[in-house]
Formats: structure tokens, sequence, C-alpha cells
């Protein structure tokens, strides 16, 4: 039964550095493939993280089962499970800088590396057999002599949640001012669904780490939380590296004065191309189920995003299908959506100015002009159908 499972502990903990190899594989070859500086810069980011979580596992597989190779991987197993939060968060807060360049303060790294340096120096006057010693012992034999180095070398799983900890906070802090600015920016579309659950596995495997502390060492209970642990984290670079090979990360699109589109205001990154296809059963059962008309700032760039569907098929697809202009056919859905709300028994004897922004429009004035162009387009008719009667 131990031998067993020890060997489920093994495969487990491999788990991450194989997802991490691959996903790192993958990620090298989609370098060439950048249409920009930037994506490839973030691309650049997201491989170094991939190489240190990968590392990482790697040399905490040696911790159990090799102790005289974990000994001298020890300064790389420390820096990597510092930089890992740090990489992570810097992902992150590449995706949500709001068109802001990407200088990220090589502060970050200060810590870890001091971390790093003392903790070689150290090891130079410290025995390897000690050292040995120590990573035999799982943190609870602490040499005679050497019991400030024996804690300092156990010291790094507490350092990753350590840092975990301090990088989630900025992580957090760093979504809410992304989604204040983007309240304020309504072309702005807010964070990708994928981006929220990426960091929520991840903080849960944060989390996770922390509960195997407290059972029983070298039970199968512990194994089979270790194998959802790193299963975790697998599935997480995987959906990270997913998203960024295909250029599915592009979180907000912002209209430009000329017509065109640019991504977070001032950066080169070049449009993704739509393969989406439309027909008209899609088309209006996201109209009817999102009801993108109730935002006064919904533009058509936003509706090609929406739909993955190229521009110019869209403003087609509207023409053809209902005769009229996009902006024309959001009003209309406005005009009806307002015509509803003034039905409803709550808003009885309100004014129409002061339901217009809940059926989506900007102010009063934007109503009143979509009121004009229908009510032009009718007197356009009526003397057709008068005709029409007339001759019949």
């Amino acid at each position: 039964m131990e031998i067993m499972t020890t060997y489920w502990m093994a495969m487990a903990v491999l788990i991450p550095a194989f997802s991490s190899a691959a996903c790192g594989i993958l990620m090298a070859f989609a370098l060439q493939d950048s249409q920009t500086w930037e994506e490839k810069k973030l691309k650049k980011v997201v491989l170094a993280y991939f190489a240190t979580e990968g590392i990482a596992w790697c040399i905490t597989f040696f911790y159990p089962f090799c102790p005289k190779v974990f000994v001298w991987l020890n300064v790389p197993c420390l820096l990597s499970y510092a930089l890992i939060s740090i990489l992570f968060y810097r992902v992150i807060r590449f995706l949500t800088r709001l068109g802001q360049s990407e200088n990220f303060p090589s502060v970050h790294y200060l810590l870890p590396g001091l971390l790093a340096v003392v903790m070689l120096v150290w090891s130079l006057f410290v025995p390897f057999d000690t050292q040995v010693e120590i990573v035999k012992g799982k943190a609870l034999v602490f040499p005679q002599g050497y019991e400030a180095y024996a804690r300092f070398f156990t010291f790094k799983l507490p350092l990753r949640l350590l840092f975990g900890v301090v990088y989630y906070i900025f992580t957090i802090v760093l979504l809410v001012k992304y989604y204040k600015k983007a309240d304020k920016q309504a072309s702005i579309h807010k964070p990708a669904k994928w981006v929220l659950f990426l960091i929520g596995i991840s903080l849960a495997s944060l989390i996770s780490s922390l509960l195997p502390a407290f059972k029983p060492r070298g039970e199968i209970l512990y194994s089979l939380w270790t194998l959802l642990l790193t299963s975790n984290i697998a599935v997480m670079q995987i959906l990270l590296g997913y998203h960024i090979i295909r250029r599915k990360y592009l979180l907000y699109y912002i209209p430009t004065p000329d017509g065109g589109t640019t991504i977070g205001a001032g950066s080169c990154f070049q449009r993704r191309r739509h393969a989406g296809t439309l027909n008209r059963s899609r088309f209006e059962s996201f109209i009817r189920d999102r009801k993108p008309y109730l935002n006064p700032d919904y533009k058509i760039t936003d509706l090609v995003e929406d739909l993955d569907v190229n521009r110019t098929a869209v403003s087609f697809f509207i023409n053809q299908t209902y005769g009229i202009n996009f902006n024309r056919y959001l009003n209309r859905l406005r005009l009806k959506e307002l015509e509803q709300l003034r039905r409803h028994p709550d808003n009885q004897g309100k004014s129409i100015s002061s339901l217009t922004a809940k059926a989506g429009f900007k102010d009063f004035r934007n109503y009143t002009r979509a009121m004009a162009v229908e009510r032009e387009a009718g007197t356009e008719k009526s003397p057709d159908r008068k005709k029409k009667g007339a001759s019949e």
C-alpha cells in the first residue's frame, strides 16, 4: 500500500510538470506567429510562467524521492516558488492594462533574487550531508548548529504561499481598478469570463495547497488531494495557453475616430479575424437573450466581437434582412422597449424622459431624434399606401 501511495504521489506531482512542458513548447512555436511586438512580449511572459511552473514541480518531485538531487536544486526551487505568483500577476496585469504601456517594475523580482542569493551563499557554509539530512527529515529535523539554516531551508512552501497571497491581493485590486475604469468607458468590454475563471482556479489551487499540511503524511488521502491540486494547475495552464495562442485574450475593443478599431487605446494589436457565421435565428436569439440595445453606447464593433462575425457581414445582414442600418435597428428596439416600460403598471404616471435611459437611449435628445426618423419614414410610406388603395 505504501509503495502504491508513493507511486501515485510521484505521478500526481509530475502532472503540472508535463502540462507545463507541453504548453511551453506550443507557446514557443506560437512566438513565430506573433503579429505584433506586444503579442510577442505577452507570449514570452506566459512562456516564462510555464517554464517556472514546470521547473518548480520537477524539483518538487525530487524532494521525497531523491534528496541529494533536491539539495543541488535547492536555490532554483526557492526562486521558482517565489516567481510563479509574480509571473501570473504580470500576465493578468498585461491583460487588464487598458491601453497603458506594459512596464512591469523590476522591483517585483528583487526580493526573490535576494532570497536566492542568501540561500546560495549560506549553503556554501553548510555540509552537503547536513543539507541531505534536512531534506530527508521533511522539515522535522534540525541538525545541531544548523537550526536557523534548517528553518530557512524548509521555508519554501510557506514562502510560496506568502507570495501567492500577496500577489492575489494585488490581482484583486487590479481587477477592481479595471472594472471601475471600464464602467466609465462604456466602449470597453469587461474582462472575458475565462480570465476570471483562470484566477478562480489558481486561487483555489493556492488554498488547496494549504489543506494537506493538516493531514497525516504518506496517507492515500494526501495523495488524492495532491492529485486534485496538480490537476487543477494543469487545467489552468492549458486554459491560459489555449486562449493566448488563439488570441482570445483581447479583453477590450475601442473604436477610433476614423471608424477603425484598436485594442487597448494606443497598443498596436491588429484586429482579430472573425470566422463566425450569421443567420436570422442566431442573430435574433442573441438580441432577444442579451438585449444589447439597452446599453446606450453599444456599437457595431461590439456586435462584431459578441457574434464573432466580420463587420461587413453584420452590416450587410442587417440591411438586407431588416431594410435599415444598424443604428436605426437598435433605436427601433429601444422604442419598443420604451413602449413596454410605459405600459407597465409601476411606470404609470411617469414621464417619457424618465424612462428613456432604461430603454437604452443615452438621453432624451437621442430619443426625440429616433422618433423623428421613424415619423419621417412613416410619412414617406403613407402616400404610396394611399395611391395603392386608390388604384384598387
